[in-house]
């Protein structure tokens, strides 16, 4: 079961299912053209993971509480015991979004998410 949690105010979610989770690192290593026609790089790590959460719920009063709770000022951590690596605290990126699935049997909740250290 995953649990969101805003760190501030305690409040938290429990979204049905991560209907879908999508998450890429950022290289920051710099290439550096020489004159020879070869490169020199400088290693740099990578920024920590970004994305979306796409958080599913049958009953809409939960949905907007989640889409609420993700609009709050606040660093937010998700802990999913069956999927460890999932795990970490993040900040909205881009924006929140709410939907209808597409049978209307439940509603979709998107969180554009930067991980960050808590």
């Amino acid at each position: 079961m995953t649990t969101i949690t805003a760190v501030t105010s305690g409040n938290t979610t429990t979204p049905l299912a991560v209907d879908g989770y999508e998450a890429e690192r950022e290289s920051r290593n710099i290439i550096h053209d020489l004159l020879s026609g070869n490169v020199a790089v400088t290693l740099i790590s990578p920024r920590p993971r970004a994305g979306t959460l796409q958080l599913m719920y049958t009953a809409h009063s939960d949905a907007f509480a989640a889409f609420n709770l993700h609009a709050e000022e606040t660093v937010f951590t998700i802990t999913n015991p069956d999927v460890t690596n999932v795990g970490m605290s993040y900040v909205v990126r881009d924006g929140i979004g709410i939907r209808q699935d597409d049978t209307r049997a439940g509603w979709i909740v998107s969180v554009d998410f930067q991980e960050v250290t808590a």
